[in-house]
């Protein structure tokens, strides 16, 4: 790492991590994006996803992250209405373990007439994630090239991006990211649970986003500010998910334009009969691909 001149520089910022100390946007940007770039070993990937977790990571450094994944990555060029585009990616690192409803809601969605670019991954703290899924379809999403993807997004309305595969500035932060949270198999949560689905340079103003801990809400509501989305939605479910539960309450905060309020729904809210736990637990990867099927 030292072959850029940074290396001191990305240390004393690992270093105020390390002691608790918050980061400004800019500040963030410049440790994520010299560790994303030169930093191959892993050693310092580790250090600040372990580092900033523990320590609570704030909106100005999630959006330092963002920052510097948006400014490596491939950009999308797409003659879509952006008012009708949308993500529908969460966190994913919910405590109860569900079939993929994100992925499923998707295919909903974009039946509706919207464009859904799918941010996908495996599944790291789940049984599943969106892109074993896809890849259980035959989707085999890590072939395919930008052009692939915006002719899909444009004719079909629904495809699964993940944006280091397209991105070959991102190519080391992808093979850090492939080596520690699926080949070594490290089930913890991270900076990337949070916001790693975020990154998508298709433009959009709207979005819902589930997270997996109640805490991290408003910091996510306020980042939607910053970022520019003209609204969102929030949410987590008193039971662990990352998605409007038909199990108990669910904490929403609605960020339109710069204002934020908060409130809870149950199932009967939305017109939804209440199931129970064991009604929509996981029974597994094989059951889960074929619950979305």
């Amino acid at each position: 790492m030292n072959k850029d001149g940074k290396g001191e520089e990305t240390d004393a910022l690992l270093a105020r991590l390390v002691e608790g100390d918050d980061l400004s946007v800019e500040e963030a940007k410049k440790l994520i994006y010299h560790i994303f770039v030169f930093d191959t070993d892993g050693i310092r990937f580790a250090t600040w996803i372990g580092a900033n977790h523990a320590k609570g990571e704030t909106s100005d450094e999630l959006l330092g992250f963002i920052n510097a994944s948006k400014e490596l990555s491939t950009k999308f060029e797409l003659d879509i209405n952006i008012n009708k585009t949308t993500d529908l990616s969460g966190s994913g690192g919910g405590k109860f373990k569900t079939f993929n409803v994100s992925t499923t809601a998707s295919f909903v969605v974009a039946a509706a007439g919207y464009t859904v670019a799918k941010e996908a991954y495996f599944g790291v703290t789940s049984p599943t994630g969106s892109a074993d899924v896809f890849m259980a379809l035959g989707i085999d999403f890590m072939k395919l090239s930008k052009k692939r993807i915006e002719s899909v997004l444009k004719k079909v309305g629904i495809c699964p991006v993940i944006t280091p595969f397209i991105s070959p500035r991102l190519a080391n932060r992808g093979k850090l990211a492939l080596k520690f949270f699926v080949q070594d198999h490290v089930r913890v949560r991270t900076p990337f649970h949070l916001v790693s689905n975020l990154q998508l340079t298709v433009p959009m103003n709207h979005r819902i986003y589930g997270c997996y801990s109640q805490r991290y809400l408003e910091i996510l509501a306020n980042l939607f500010l910053k970022m520019g989305y003209k609204k969102t939605l929030t949410f987590s479910s008193d039971i662990g998910m990352p998605e409007i539960s038909n199990v108990g309450s669910t904490t929403i905060v609605e960020q339109s334009g710069e204002k934020t309020r908060k409130y809870r729904v149950r199932p009967q809210d939305l017109g939804v009969k209440e199931a129970k736990e064991k009604d929509i637990k996981t029974g597994g990867k094989e059951q889960n691909i074929a619950d979305f099927i």
